[in-house]
């Protein structure tokens, strides 16, 4: 009104532009196109009469025209909607009445069945008695093939073998072999999988590797010819219907006069502990497994340390890092694992597997145990 008082169209044109869009943003029809009129009467009032009336049917027209277009989008929505809705309902019925039946079918069926079903379960019930029974008998005989460790703590007073397997037979096997008064050899073994195959896998290896140590006293060189050996009783090749199975492997000859450590590793590292440190020193594996792809010739290397009284050693399988945690499902990791055999330092070795094991528990907290478990650990 006040515009309209001093005769300023162009502020006039502007005020009714925005109140037409006011109104039509808070579903005031009617007052919007009456603005909006307004707005057109103004705006061609600049013009000449006849622009000013082409041009109001024009606007007027579109305006039409986009609400009849919006009308009709929103209207086809709806039956769309209403049609997706009775698809759903006709779909929800036919499922109701097919499970019906089905249940109907089903219940005929069980009880028909209940007492075939009995005895199936029975004799199932009898064969995995059986089966368990024979894997048992297995562990037996695996059990009996593993060093003594009595025959190890005598030949490495100080030391510990930490053997946790996920099945009732195991894939992971520790082993030991004494040269002679001051030589022996010790190692960690992790053959493909674990259970029944793992078993029969770590059988293989151990004699294999037995043979090995028996001809040769260099640790490269026995992991060499344990390479060949399970390849060749396997009968492995470079052929895709080959076999991959095989096993990683940790291998430590042990001078106990002289304090001098000779390792071989095929994918197993040789973690030590000097006295006194703080750190772990890590000597790394050679990055091919034992059998499987590896070739014949494959080339193990060798590493020779003189530790010093006090100073320990570990060898170990990947079980005890792969673990995952009960409390936050993360794997302890070998960051952690090594953190713990640091702060274990102060402790006797049967202290040390004391701890591990108990520490290995309580991170579990009741989760499945993923993997077969085997540390062994030797102080000088």
């Amino acid at each position: 009104l006040l515009c309209d008082s001093i005769g300023s169209l162009d502020d006039s044109k502007f005020i009714e532009e925005e109140l037409s869009k006011l109104y039509e943003q808070t579903h005031q029809p009617v007052k919007a196109l009456e603005h909006y009129k307004k707005y057109i009467a103004i705006r061609d009032s600049l013009f000449n009469e006849e622009n000013t009336k082409k041009s109001v049917r024009t606007e007027m027209t579109f305006a039409f025209e986009k609400k009849e277009a919006l009308t009709k989008i929103e209207q086809e929505k709806k039956d769309a909607l209403a049609i997706e809705k009775l698809k759903q309902q006709r779909l929800q019925r036919n499922y109701f009445i097919f499970g019906f039946v089905l249940v109907l079918l089903l219940t005929l069926f069980i009880f028909r069945s209940y007492h075939q079903k009995r005895q199936a379960n029975i004799i199932i019930a009898t064969k995995n008695k059986e089966i368990t029974d024979s894997i048992t008998y297995a562990r037996r005989i695996q059990q009996a093939m593993l060093p003594n460790k009595e025959e190890i703590y005598q030949a490495l007073k100080q030391s510990f073998i930490l053997f946790k397997p996920k099945d009732i037979v195991s894939g992971d096997f520790y082993f030991f072999h004494k040269k002679n008064n001051h030589l022996v050899f010790i190692a960690a073994a992790d053959c493909t999988g674990h259970g029944v195959p793992g078993a029969f896998m770590s059988m293989i290896g151990s004699e294999k590797l037995e043979d090995a140590v028996a001809q040769n006293s260099d640790t490269s060189l026995i992991l060499k010819q344990l390479n060949k050996g399970i390849r060749t009783s396997l009968r492995q090749s470079d052929s895709d219907d080959s076999t991959r199975d095989g096993m990683d492997i940790a291998l430590c000859s042990v001078d106990t006069e002289q304090g001098i450590i000779k390792y071989a590793g095929a994918n197993r590292p040789l973690w030590v502990i000097r006295k006194g440190q703080t750190t772990v020193e890590e000597i790394k594996a050679t990055k091919k497994a034992i059998g499987g792809l590896t070739e014949d010739e494959q080339q193990f290397g060798s590493h020779e340390l003189k530790l010093q009284r006090g100073d320990t050693f570990y060898i170990f399988t990947d079980g005890y890092a792969d673990q995952f945690s009960g409390h936050n499902g993360k794997k302890l990791m070998t960051r952690k694992f090594k953190e713990i055999l640091l702060d274990i330092q102060n402790k006797t070795m049967q202290e040390q597997e004391k701890h591990l094991d108990s520490f290995m528990e309580s991170w579990k907290a009741g989760t499945e145990q993923v993997d077969d478990i085997l540390v062994i650990g030797v102080r000088l």
